[in-house]
């Protein structure tokens, strides 16, 4: 290592921390000091167990040594990825033992973004670091400019579809008066105006997840009862369920539930998890279960059809994943990520049980009385 860091590095970045995981105190000491030198702030752990203990304060980079004591770097690189918390964590191996091109290849199959091996320069370190953080400053920005072309894609979309929609509505009306073109022409407007709703809802969804990533997204809060919200959506996903042959239940008590909160955000969390049920319920009864404990709201919504697997169950919580059903995937992946965003916007948080064949059951679960803004 050489023995000063580059003058035009050093004080560049005063709000990047990198974890350094050494379980060797010289190495850990000289690596710190290279680090803080280059303008990093600096996090230590001299074992496996700390650095997954102390990257649940999301760092920008751990800097993660393979041989260790406790837990070796492969395996607290796996653990870091299959955790939700610490999945997207910017991770690289940086070792002197473990030099192999196995090796290497060993630690990038594991989910490390890099692998570098000592000797290595102070000024080479700081470099693959810089190059390292550049590239994924690159892929947030794509994604921002994504999430920027949704947006105003949705925006520019959502009146043009809602005129039409309105225009289509009132056309079916008009040749329900009409006794002569009743039957044909209402057949061929009807599937017309459920369809346009159907796309107005993915708009809808597209919006709303763009506005959830620039954080534009506001509530509008005020008293709701959402066993009234819970009945209406119940009530609206009937026929969808009927032509999918699904029994939609709903059990209710017998007093109002009122809660603070956004009702149109409510009511989209609520109809997510409903279409969910309907659309993986298999012809089999889905139920939605509303009652409150322990100064909550909780709202279980249970299907008996395909399930999911253990290894999804995190995963279908983001933003445009799917899980395969019947061979092919279903929607853009929006629905559950959504409801748990709305779920997170009102203090609250959405779960799933579930096992492959045996159905899936969701629980939302929001605070009655909240002493916080939101």
């Amino acid at each position: 290592m050489n023995s000063s860091a580059p003058q035009d590095l050093q004080g560049a970045h005063p709000t990047i921390t990198v974890l350094n995981v050494n379980d060797d105190p010289a190495t850990l000491y000289l690596l710190s000091l290279t680090l803080k030198q280059g303008g990093y702030q600096v996090l230590e752990a001299t074992g496996g167990r700390e650095a997954l203990r102390l990257a649940q304060g999301r760092p920008d980079l751990v800097l993660l040594d393979v041989h260790m004591p406790d837990i070796d770097g492969y395996e607290v690189c796996r653990r870091l990825r299959a955790d939700e918390s610490t999945h997207d964590l910017l991770i690289a191996h940086l070792s002197s033992v473990s030099v192999r091109r196995e090796d290497r290849v060993r630690g990038l199959a594991q989910g490390a973004d890099a692998y570098w091996t000592r000797p290595l320069g102070e000024d080479e370190l700081l470099a693959n670091i810089e190059a390292l953080l550049r590239l994924q400053a690159r892929a947030r920005d794509a994604v921002r400019a994504r999430d920027s072309f949704l947006r105003i894609a949705a925006h520019e979309l959502r009146t043009p579809l809602t005129v039409l929609r309105l225009n289509l509505e009132r056309a079916v009306e008009m040749v329900v008066n009409d006794a002569e073109a009743h039957g044909p022409v209402e057949k061929r407007l009807t599937p017309a105006v459920r369809q346009l709703t159907r796309l107005q809802n993915l708009v809808d969804n597209l919006l709303d997840v763009s506005r959830l990533s620039t954080q534009e997204m506001a509530l509008q809060v005020d008293t709701v009862d959402l066993s009234q919200v819970v009945r209406e959506q119940v009530e609206r996903f009937q026929a969808p369920a009927r032509s999918a042959n699904v029994e939609l239940e709903t059990v209710l008590p017998g007093a109002p539930v009122l809660l603070f909160g956004d009702r149109r955000m409510l009511e989209q969390a609520v109809g997510h998890l409903l279409s969910n049920a309907v659309k993986f319920g298999q012809d089999r009864p889905a139920k939605a279960r509303l009652s409150t404990h322990e100064g909550q709201a909780v709202l279980a919504v249970e299907d008996q059809g395909v399930g999911i697997a253990p290894e999804d169950q995190e995963r279908i919580f983001r933003r445009f994943e799917r899980v395969p059903s019947a061979g092919r995937f279903e929607g853009l992946g929006l629905g559950l990520y959504l409801a748990r965003e709305i779920a997170a916007a009102h203090d609250g948080t959405l779960s799933v049980k579930s096992a492959l064949g045996q159905g899936a059951c969701f629980e939302l679960r929001l605070p009655l009385h909240r002493t916080q803004r939101y």
